[in-house]
């Protein structure tokens, strides 16, 4: 069972999917975590809230599917 996205990782889905990367930019995913990263870190904290309302309401609903999950690396 794989782990609920956090609110960085919801943000960086969007930050993909609106195409606020341009093409021009290098479409390698480590680069483009790179540039997502330092635009969350820029966010002001609520540019940032509707990510981590998102989130909640994923980890709710990944603990209401699944009410024994323990994450274990």
């Amino acid at each position: 069972i794989p782990r609920p996205s956090n609110a960085f990782m919801i943000f960086r889905s969007h930050f993909c999917a609106t195409q606020i990367v341009t093409s021009t930019v290098e479409r390698d995913h480590r680069h483009i975590s790179r540039i997502a990263g330092h635009v969350w870190n820029s966010m002001p904290p609520a540019d940032r809230a509707p990510f981590l309302a998102r989130a909640r309401e994923v980890k709710a609903q990944h603990a209401f599917l699944h009410p024994n999950y323990k994450y274990a690396p």
